[in-house]
């Protein structure tokens, strides 16, 4: 079986080595390709490129529209004005209508003249006689001298209406000389200090009010009444009461006016102490 086998296999490989070659099949034969014919053109023979179309832009110029504007003023003043046309002449009878008619008009829109008021007895015309003037408007009283001005220090009484009443408000000046007021202030200035936390430029002031007796000394202790809004105006007033406490009694005051200075308001600034 197997020399059967052998037999059959190489008859049909020689059959078909056969039918290839007389079949003319190369598979394994390389192919070449088809030639591609090309023209070479040199530049001398190649034709000419199209040219690109000339787009013909306007071109704005301020020359050139400064010319188109003076043609066209020049052609609106070379063309002639238009003609008005003629008024039509008013006929003699048309101007007198309109005068009748603005005459009539004139008189409708005048009003009526009010009528005179009649002429009043020549005694209502009469002016009557002035008045003199009062003896307060010629005599004038002249003001008498203010010592508060001159000295610095301000002297006041409590109202008279309160007598007594040590609490009572400060209303009526005091009735001192100005000698007087002199005295006491120079008086008062010799017993008082400034006290060191205070300086003379400070702006502080209080007012005490001071009750005497007849012999000049103090009646009770002075009572503050007013003061400015200052830190430093506690010691002022300390050092107020002091000195009016060492310089009594106070002689310079007249005893035959004790009505009068009996109770005064006296102020007190840095100015009125010795080193102010």
């Amino acid at each position: 079986m197997r020399t059967g086998a052998a037999i059959s296999v190489a008859a049909h490989v020689a059959a078909l080595t056969a039918w290839l070659l007389l079949a003319g099949v190369h598979p394994f034969e390389p192919t070449t390709a088809e030639a591609i014919t090309v023209d070479i053109v040199t530049p001398e023979e190649a034709p000419p490129l199209p040219k690109e179309p000339d787009y013909d832009f306007p071109k704005f110029d301020e020359k050139s529209n400064e010319q188109a504007a003076e043609k066209q003023a020049e052609r609106e003043s070379s063309q002639p004005a238009p003609e008005q046309p003629s008024k039509p002449a008013s006929t003699p009878a048309s101007n007198a209508k309109q005068d009748s008619r603005q005459a009539a008009l004139q008189q409708q829109q005048q009003p009526a003249e009010p009528p005179k008021p009649a002429e009043q007895p020549q005694s209502q015309q009469q002016a009557q006689p002035q008045t003199p003037p009062s003896a307060q408007q010629q005599e004038v009283p002249t003001a008498a001298p203010d010592i508060t001005s001159k000295f610095g220090m301000m002297f006041t009484l409590p109202d008279a209406g309160a007598a007594g009443d040590f609490d009572a408000k400060a209303t009526a000046k005091a009735n001192i000389s100005n000698e007087d007021a002199a005295a006491l202030r120079a008086h008062l200035k010799s017993c008082s200090v400034l006290p060191r936390s205070i300086s003379p430029a400070d702006n502080v002031s209080i007012i005490l009010r001071v009750a005497f007796q007849r012999d000049g000394r103090l009646a009770a202790e002075p009572l503050l009444i007013e003061a400015s809004a200052s830190e430093k105006g506690p010691a002022l007033m300390r050092s107020a009461m002091d000195a009016l406490d060492r310089c009594q009694p106070y002689a310079m005051l007249p005893a035959d006016r004790y009505d009068q200075w009996r109770m005064l308001d006296l102020r007190f600034s840095p100015k009125d102490f010795r080193g102010g």
